[in-house]
């Protein structure tokens, strides 16, 4: 017998049941039809190139991910021999910055400097004994220590610490 008319079985001694003809189910054309133009999901070339797609998508995922986890900052690094040229270099830098640092603090000389000029400059309150000053004396005194004590004591004349 044929597949379409055939017993379950294969046999002739079967059960007596009878598999329709595929032809009279409408599902089986429709579905016949369906992957066979390649509209639907496809044939199957389309279907495994969309699978592809997906794999490849879903593997450049996981190796940025994996990449941005190799990026962990370290959070020890040994210190460099004592003759290495790194060690020197860091030691010349540390030099450099703490050199630089000293250049822009004041010494005992130059803050006694500024702080007679700061009391010969003030005025003293009748009622209260307390010295005061404008803002004019304050840029006056300003401009008399950056005179005779340089560009340093620049920062300590800013409007806001008059205040």
């Amino acid at each position: 017998m044929s597949a379409a008319t055939g017993d379950v079985g294969g046999g002739t001694a079967g059960a007596g049941k009878k598999i329709p003809a595929a032809g009279s189910m409408p599902w089986v054309q429709n579905l016949r039809r369906f992957v066979g133009s390649g509209s639907g999901l496809g044939s199957e070339a389309l279907m495994e190139l969309e699978t592809k797609r997906i794999l490849l998508e879903i593997f450049k995922e996981r190796q940025q991910k994996s990449a941005e986890a190799g990026s962990i900052p370290p959070f020890y690094k040994k210190k460099p021999e004592d003759g290495s040229i790194s060690h020197r270099v860091q030691r010349l830098a540390k030099y450099r910055f703490l050199k630089k640092q000293s250049e822009l603090l004041l010494n005992a000389d130059d803050l006694d400097a500024m702080w007679v000029c700061l009391r010969e400059n003030c005025v003293i309150d009748d009622a209260t004994g307390a010295e005061k000053m404008n803002y004019e004396d304050f840029c006056h005194i300003a401009s008399v220590c950056t005179e005779q004590i340089g560009q340093k004591c620049k920062k300590f004349f800013s409007p806001s610490n008059f205040m």
